[in-house]
């Protein structure tokens, strides 16, 4: 999701309890382009944004000890979210997308 909403191709840091995400920001950003980097930041279990002199950057980041339900893992349901929000015209603008929030909602509840 930050990927589209960026353009431009995050950087995964894998931990031992956390897996974090984090994507440079271009110069300008539009206003589509900002809703939709805030909808991405908003599945995470904690996000931020980071200024320095040289850069800026937001990350998020997803706790490995969330409980997986039985019926769905999180990586399937991931997978349909993110292959939704790169396909969906909606998303990719950063328009109020109904799916894409329930695709979210059905990732958040299996990592429950």
């Amino acid at each position: 999701m930050l990927a589209a909403a960026t353009d431009c191709e995050p950087r995964e840091i894998a931990g031992l309890d956390v897996f974090r995400v984090e994507a440079d920001l271009p110069a300008e950003l539009t206003e589509a382009a900002h809703a939709a980097v805030l909808a991405a930041l908003a599945t995470a279990d904690r996000y931020g944004h980071t200024l320095t002199r040289t850069s800026e950057y937001v990350w998020a980041e997803i706790s490995r000890e969330a409980n997986v339900t039985p019926t769905e893992s999180p990586d399937t349901a991931y997978r349909a979210l993110l292959g939704h929000t790169t396909t969906c015209t909606a998303c990719r603008t950063g328009v109020n997308c109904p799916d894409a929030t329930r695709l979210v909602r059905a990732w958040r509840d299996t990592r429950r």
